[in-house]
Order: structure tokens, then C-alpha cells, then sequence
């Protein structure tokens, strides 16, 4: 058993996955995700680290130049919950909802939960209500 990942260390990860994600960078989630990892949105099965991987992938491809801004960033106990809005073009299908070919934002938070220094699970509370035009 390695040493405990300090609170400000958990965070910093979960800036790395949002910054590395956001420039493209999917092998972010071999380096700092678990094998294990599930991905749970409410009333969704959980997603586990493959699916996550072709979530993330469809939703970057429904929304060109997307990026995220984190607002708050609170740890403790091995977990972090962040909270955030995501801003991007809307140019192609994400979750049913048709592109507007508009500049949109949502936002979330999600809270994700560490064993060492991986990331084992998120989970993901957002509000996409600004999609539908």
C-alpha cells in the first residue's frame, strides 16, 4: 500500500483530467484512471472505463473547441467534488439532442473518488437544459 494522496494532489488530478481531455489528450484516462472505473450519471447503468472512453470521445466530437472551467474544488476523505461549466459549439448529436451549431454552456459537478492515486469513480450530476433550443 503506497502513501495517501494529499487533498490538494487529488485536486490537481482532476484539473489534469478536465485540462487533458479538453486538448484532446484520451490517454489521460489510461494514466490516471483505474482499470476499474465507472462512470455513473443518475438513473444511467454505470459506464465502465471503455464506455467512458467512447463517451467522452462522442461528446468532444458533439461540440467543437469544448472546454471546461472549474469553479469550485472541494476534498476530502478521497474524494473530490468539483464543480464546473463546460462551453463548446454544439455541432453534433449529443444524447439525442440535435446540433444548434451554437455556442452553448452547461454545467456540473461531479465528484470522484480516489484509491491511491487513480481515479475509481465519478459521479456526474449536470444540467443540459441550454441544449435544447
Amino acid at each position: 500500500m503506497g502513501t495517501r494522496l494529499s487533498t490538494e494532489n487529488a485536486k490537481e488530478i482532476v484539473r489534469r483530467r478536465f485540462a487533458e481531455l479538453d486538448a484532446g489528450n484520451m490517454g489521460v484516462l489510461d494514466e490516471l484512471f483505474s482499470p476499474d472505473y465507472t462512470l455513473n450519471f443518475p438513473g444511467r447503468e454505470a459506464f465502465s472505463l471503455d464506455e467512458t472512453r467512447q463517451f467522452y470521445q462522442r461528446m468532444y466530437a458533439a461540440f467543437a473547441d469544448l472546454r471546461h472551467e472549474i469553479h469550485d474544488q472541494i476534498a476530502e476523505g478521497g474524494k473530490v467534488v468539483t464543480r464546473w461549466t463546460a462551453t463548446g459549439r454544439h455541432t453534433g448529436e449529443f444524447l439525442g439532442i440535435a446540433p444548434s451549431g451554437r455556442t452553448v454552456s452547461f454545467g456540473g459537478i461531479n465528484i470522484y473518488t480516489f484509491e491511491e492515486d487513480k481515479l475509481v469513480e465519478s459521479h456526474v450530476a449536470w444540467d443540459l437544459s441550454r441544449l435544447h433550443a
